[in-house]
């Protein structure tokens, strides 16, 4: 829990208590303990090859847990559920359906009373308005991912699970979407659980930092963020993050 929550004011939404996964004799995750606030971004980093993406498959209830618990408020994640959306890089919308269909389909599968109203939200928030009527395999990389984000968010999930989400992007549109996400965020607070190897991603999106040791992997440091939402890539020369950033890279580097 963050400082912010005050002790104990705030129950944690997401717990995870000595998680452990295994392929075979591979062992991946070996006692993962993590606590995500209510509206926390917490933004998981380590080594390639650590399990940072299969921890978020767990999250998510895809793949079961061999030991340990995730717990979502009172309830143990047992599989998958809308209230766990996850996002992937190059994540898919439905190509057969306009922008404005593939947000009106969560709402409709769900009897919202107005999913048309839903759309025009998240068509306003995501700045694809004049898109509406267009199918995702003529729009950018940037939109399609955005467009993706703001369907998993449509019926508002208390949880959201980003793997890499701007990874295929070139870095100038990775800026552009950290400021855009941020921004998304702040207008419909939503707790996040963000997998990326990008520093600066991490440092421009989190709340919190979890850094995962080498395989088989345990949390090896935790670190709070300490720029305020008004974050963006004109922080990226401050001389706090330039040092924050040089430490957690020493950090990754180590584990």
């Amino acid at each position: 829990m963050t400082a912010a929550a005050g002790a104990h004011a705030i129950p944690d939404v997401l717990a995870v208590r000595d998680l452990k996964k295994s392929y075979g004799d591979v062992h991946v995750l070996d006692g993962i303990d993590l606590d995500v606030a209510p509206d926390e971004v917490l933004a998981v980093l380590g080594p390639s090859g650590c399990g940072k993406s299969t921890l978020l498959r767990l999250l998510a209830g895809l793949e079961p847990v061999d030991a340990g618990e995730i717990r979502i408020g009172d309830e143990e994640v047992g599989g998958p559920s809308p209230d766990r959306p996850m996002v992937a890089q190059g994540a898919t919308l439905f190509p057969w359906l306009s922008l404005r269909g593939n947000l009106e389909w969560g709402p409709r599968a769900t009897g919202h009373a107005d999913p048309a109203a839903a759309a025009d939200e998240l068509l306003e928030a995501t700045a694809l308005t004049g898109f509406a009527d267009v199918r995702p395999g003529q729009l950018s990389g940037g939109m399609r991912q955005r467009a993706a984000i703001a369907q998993v968010l449509a019926n508002r999930p208390p949880v959201l699970l980003l793997d890499e989400p701007f990874g295929a992007l070139d870095a100038q549109t990775r800026l552009r979407m950290h400021e855009w996400l941020r921004g998304l965020l702040a207008e419909r607070p939503t707790t996040v659980v963000l997998v990326t190897h990008d520093v600066d991603e991490a440092l421009l999106l989190g709340d919190r930092l979890a850094l995962l040791s080498a395989r088989p992997s345990h949390v090896v440091e935790r670190i709070d963020v300490p720029f305020g939402a008004e974050r963006a890539r004109s922080t990226l020369s401050d001389p706090g993050f330039v040092a924050l950033k040089a430490r957690v890279l020493d950090l990754v580097l180590s584990a």
